[in-house]
């Protein structure tokens, strides 16, 4: 049953202000308030106004309308917070903890914890009255930010988790069965596409490395490489796939960048893949480097603006590919401090474009 609530709106009194202060002594290492059964903010701690740098005119106030007309909270975090205040000033809970965003002084933002508890008339009977509502922040930004990072990287595990079980599974198929072949037959020139199956595997194992590691924990080892060189390489050595007959690489803009040559040699690998995929029978790509950056596009049919940001997300593809090798690409990009742009080619076709792969003197 809810409580009678006090409706005196005049200003606190002395004798209240020594209440209110002696309500939140215990928590005087965080910012601490008290609000009236109005939710008007009456106490306001020392360690509040040191930490958003709020004046009187915002923490002694409505709240949170204050707040909100201040523009330093959203009407959600409004709306969220005043029902968690409604339900303590009815009686219907004696504890509320509300996580809130909230912009400071300095234009900085937190996320917050505030505790919320019931004030009664009389200190000593927890089940007096309610007159108000004794708010206790705590800073939890570091907290959520950890959090989220495990959620991060708990998704990031179940996406390599289902594309070793699955992409790993085909190769292993095709070397036990030609191991077996060739146990049965006696002719060793049946482990040739057990060769080729265990090199696709440590290849897999290579992107699941990568893509496991956020990009500040990947070893690079920076030098002066050619990407023309590393794109013709990749181009005849077939180890991103066969090319379309006819197509055509052109390396243009030749000059080095400071890069890690394993690393990029397989990004560029995999935008090559992409364009024998994706850029139809008779493709023209080129590879070079500019005072944008080193890019790689293609004269296919390009791909939709609004499909652009996705589709380096792990597990996007466009066609029947892992939706892996764009997704290397991004995270060889930002190991470099470079930034990948997706964009249109002159042709019209697919760019891909290391921002910040600028030439070296």
């Amino acid at each position: 049953m809810a409580h009678e609530r006090d409706r005196d709106h005049g200003r606190p009194h002395d004798g209240d202000r020594d209440r209110y202060a002696s309500a939140v002594v215990d928590a005087v290492h965080d910012g601490t308030y008290v609000l009236d059964a109005d939710r008007v903010r009456v106490f306001a701690n020392e360690r509040l106004r040191e930490v958003t740098d709020f004046g009187d005119d915002l923490l002694l106030a409505k709240h949170p309308e204050r707040l909100v007309e201040s523009g330093y909270w959203a009407e959600e975090e409004a709306d969220r917070y005043r029902e968690a205040v409604e339900r303590v000033l009815a009686g219907d809970s004696r504890e509320e903890r509300v996580q809130l965003t909230t912009t400071l002084g300095d234009g900085s933002s937190v996320t917050t914890e505030t505790r919320l508890t019931p004030l009664t008339a009389d200190d000593e009977d927890r089940n007096g009255p309610i007159v108000g509502v004794v708010g206790v922040i705590r800073d939890v930004t570091e907290r959520v930010e950890r959090e989220r990072e495990l959620e991060r990287l708990n998704e990031r595990l179940e996406r390599l988790s289902g594309f070793l079980s699955h992409d790993l599974r085909n190769p292993l198929s095709v070397a036990t069965g030609y191991l077996d072949l060739a146990r049965e037959t006696g002719d060793v020139e049946r482990l040739d596409p057990v060769e080729e199956a265990l090199e696709r595997i440590e290849s897999l194992i290579d992107d699941a490395l990568v893509l496991a590691r956020e990009p500040a924990a990947i070893d690079i080892a920076e030098t002066a490489v050619d990407p023309g060189e590393l794109a013709r390489d990749c181009w005849e050595s077939g180890d991103f796939g066969e090319q379309p007959a006819g197509a055509t690489l052109v390396v243009e803009d030749e000059g080095p960048v400071r890069a890690d040559p394993t690393l990029l040699r397989r990004a560029l690998g995999n935008l090559l893949s992409n364009a024998f995929d994706h850029a139809g029978e008779r493709p023209t790509v080129r590879v070079g480097v500019d005072d944008r950056g080193l890019y790689v596009a293609d004269d296919g049919p390009g791909l939709r603006e609004d499909a652009r940001e996705e589709v380096t997300e792990f597990g996007v593809s466009k066609g029947d590919g892992t939706g892996i090798g764009l997704a290397i690409v991004e995270r060889v990009a930002a190991a470099h401090g470079w930034t990948l742009e997706i964009g249109e080619s002159r042709e019209g076709g697919f760019e891909a474009r290391f921002v910040g792969a600028e030439p070296t003197a």
